[in-house]
């Protein structure tokens, strides 16, 4: 009867453990967990460099905080500004500067490559393997034919790998990582 009663405690666990994955069918609550953070470091990142009153919040129809499109060339300037510095990192001349500042932006981009990296990998565990060609599971802008030119999932997960590295190498001003 003990037995019985461990195995059927892992069975439960196993049960609990796995039913979220058996359930998701796409990877909304991911994204938005992923967009959320992304808005908390632009927030605090914005109210160290002073600038939080310049912040135009999320809404329905643009999910990420950014910088009122009047405030641009005065939170941003041209590279010189504490903005500029907690955002794009130690060079942001050389790291470049967004037209449209936001959360998106956030350690010169690099954070939204990785979330799409594991965005992919996510797709694919749950889909036997499958590459995710959906633009809207991915925070990045690329459409159904630029994600299926991608390959495999591994493909994909590499190439936003790759692009994330890029863009964390420009925040810490080194040449590549």
């Amino acid at each position: 009867m003990l037995k019985i009663a461990v195995i059927g405690s892992f069975s439960a666990a196993a049960a609990l453990t796995f039913a979220p994955l058996a359930a998701a069918d796409d990877l909304t609550s991911t994204l938005d967990t992923e967009v959320s953070a992304l808005n908390d470091i632009f927030t605090v990142e914005t109210d160290l460099a002073g600038d939080s009153s310049d912040v135009t919040a999320a809404t329905s129809s643009n999910p990420f905080d950014i910088i009122t499109t009047a405030d641009i060339s005065t939170v941003q300037g041209s590279g010189t500004t504490a903005f500029d510095y907690l955002v794009y990192g130690v060079d942001p001349t050389a790291a470049g500067l967004a037209g449209d500042p936001g959360s998106y932006n956030v350690f010169n981009g690099a954070l939204v490559e990785f979330a799409d990296a594991l965005n992919v990998e996510e797709y694919a565990l749950e889909n036997n393997g499958a590459l995710d060609t959906n633009p809207a599971d991915f925070i990045g802008s690329l459409t159904t034919g630029e994600l299926s030119s991608l390959g495999t999932a591994t493909d994909a997960a590499e190439y936003f790998l790759q692009y994330g590295l890029g863009d964390l190498a420009g925040f810490l001003d080194i040449p590549s990582l």
